[in-house]
């Protein structure tokens, strides 16, 4: 694509989604670790002067990407638990656990965003960046509330403070690479990792059996859907 100079907001736009396009293009084929800025700027046929004008570092163009991703996930949790959802904490764990599992591009990018991403972005950057995952948490937020109404601000918060944390620690152990998987195997220690949707079911309710309730009556948590 020839680069020409942007002369308003709109064709900004169209330029940044043309480097997350080429940089989800060779995420989906590579490690992250093995991706450079230099080869996103050869697959949009930006030099890299011109790609300098949008973002500083790889890490930058991830976090776009990691945005739009977790409003595809919202975007399809919400429309699942309308169309699916039936009173039970059980159901709302399957539904919860295969949307977020269905994401991968999502998984891969948040379980490093605060360990790799986050600390290789430019302060301008990461707090525009901040700023739209806060807005996707809200958004977060709302469709667990909306699950669960009589949750209160403090027990959703904690719930999805907990279930992040877990999420960021367990995917990638669940989803070894080729080399941590003969490693695991040809180890003699027995561990081989369990596997991630079933334990995320499981982990959802946990979470909200020890947040929210203490006598063990989660199961009949009063629910509407609008």
């Amino acid at each position: 694509m020839d680069f020409e100079r942007v002369k308003n907001e709109e064709q900004r736009r169209i330029r940044v989604q043309q480097i997350k396009d080429a940089a989800i293009k060779i995420f989906d084929k590579r490690k992250y670790l093995d991706i450079t800025l230099a080869e996103i700027a050869k697959e949009t046929k930006f030099t890299r002067g011109n790609l300098y004008k949008y973002v500083s570092s790889k890490e930058e163009i991830y976090l776009l990407v990691l945005v739009d991703e977790f409003r595809k996930l919202l975007e399809n949790l919400k429309a699942n638990i309308d169309r699916k959802f039936s009173k039970e904490v059980d159901k709302f764990s399957d539904i919860m656990a295969e949307t977020i599992n269905s994401h991968v591009r999502f998984l891969k990018l948040y379980s490093i965003l605060y360990t790799v991403l986050e600390k290789n972005a430019s302060e301008e950057k990461l707090i525009e960046f901040k700023e739209n995952f806060s807005n996707c948490m809200d958004e977060l937020f709302s469709i667990i509330k909306l699950a669960f109404p009589e949750l209160t601000i403090k027990q959703i918060r904690k719930f999805m403070e907990v279930l992040g944390c877990f999420i960021i620690g367990f995917y990638p152990l669940a989803n070894p690479d080729p080399i941590q998987k003969e490693a695991f195997i040809k180890s003699s220690t027995g561990y081989y990792p369990s596997k991630f949707v079933q334990t995320l079911k499981e982990q959802i309710i946990f979470n909200l059996k020890n947040v929210t309730y203490s006598d063990g009556k989660i199961f009949s948590i009063p629910y509407r859907l609008v």
